[in-house]
This record gives structure tokens, C-alpha cells and sequence, in this order.
């Protein structure tokens, strides 16, 4: 029998605090760690999600510690998308307006993490390996634009 899993996941997550300027100037609070991308690698999962510098990591899918990412991974940038392929963890996340890179890894938590050059700029990536072991890569969110 599958095992399934689903939300809630108990892990701390970051909070913006914006000013708005159509509500009187009034604080807003907006959580942070949307569009999550978790994969299973070296038997340890990881959640990669936006705006949190960091990776969840955990060997049962109950107990999450994060962990800080490298600066050199673009980490201010939206929806994250990792994968596994072969020996290598791939990351990529949204940016408009610049080519997005592309990163990969043997190691999530030390690195060193290789940068692969981009060639145009996305929004919500997401990496796909058909199971004959071809890539494919789709972006795309907006009612007007979709995938």
C-alpha cells in the first residue's frame, strides 16, 4: 500500500510586513514559503519554497530543521524548483525581466552548487524527468499567459 502525506507541515516560515498605501498606510502581514518544491534525495527530504534562504530538511517527514542556502543561489527569487536527476540535485527559481539560471548540486546542504547560464526569464518553473528519462521544463503562471 502507498503511504500518502499532506499538509500541515510544522516548520517556521518568514513574514513580510508591507506597507500599504491604498489601505491608509496600514501594516500588512503576508507569509512567506509559497510554491514549496520537495523532493527525496540521498534518503532525506527537502522543501525548497520562495523567499525563505533556506531549506527544510528531514529524515521522517515530521520533525523539519532549515537550513541557510548559499548566497550564490538566487534566493530572493519566486518558486523554486528542484530535481533529482542521476547523482545531481538541479535548482532554478522565477525572475522577470532576467535570465534565470539554473544550478546543480551533489550536495544540498555543503554544496558547492555549479551554475548553469540561463537564456531567458521565467515565472513558476517546474523541472519535469519522464520516467524514460527525458527533461522537460515548463513555466508559466497568469490567467492571460498561461503554461
Amino acid at each position: 500500500m502507498k503511504k500518502y502525506f499532506c499538509n500541515p507541515v510544522n516548520i517556521n516560515y518568514r513574514y513580510q510586513f508591507n506597507q500599504d498605501t491604498t489601505q491608509g498606510n496600514q501594516i500588512i502581514i503576508d507569509r512567506e514559503a509559497a510554491d514549496p518544491s520537495m523532493i527525496l534525495f540521498k534518503g532525506r527530504y527537502y522543501i525548497f519554497a520562495s523567499m525563505t534562504l533556506g531549506v527544510w530538511v528531514s529524515d521522517d517527514l515530521v520533525n523539519w530543521e532549515n537550513h541557510r542556502l548559499p548566497d550564490s543561489l538566487p534566493l530572493y527569487d519566486y518558486a523554486p524548483d528542484v530535481r533529482v536527476m542521476g547523482e545531481y540535485v538541479y535548482f532554478c527559481s522565477s525572475k522577470r525581466g532576467e535570465a534565470c539560471n539554473f544550478y546543480r548540486t551533489k550536495d544540498v546542504l555543503a554544496g558547492p552548487y555549479e551554475e548553469i547560464p540561463g537564456t531567458f526569464d521565467f515565472w513558476d518553473p517546474n523541472l519535469f524527468v519522464d520516467d524514460d528519462g527525458r527533461v522537460y521544463f515548463y513555466w508559466g503562471c497568469a490567467s492571460v499567459k498561461p503554461i
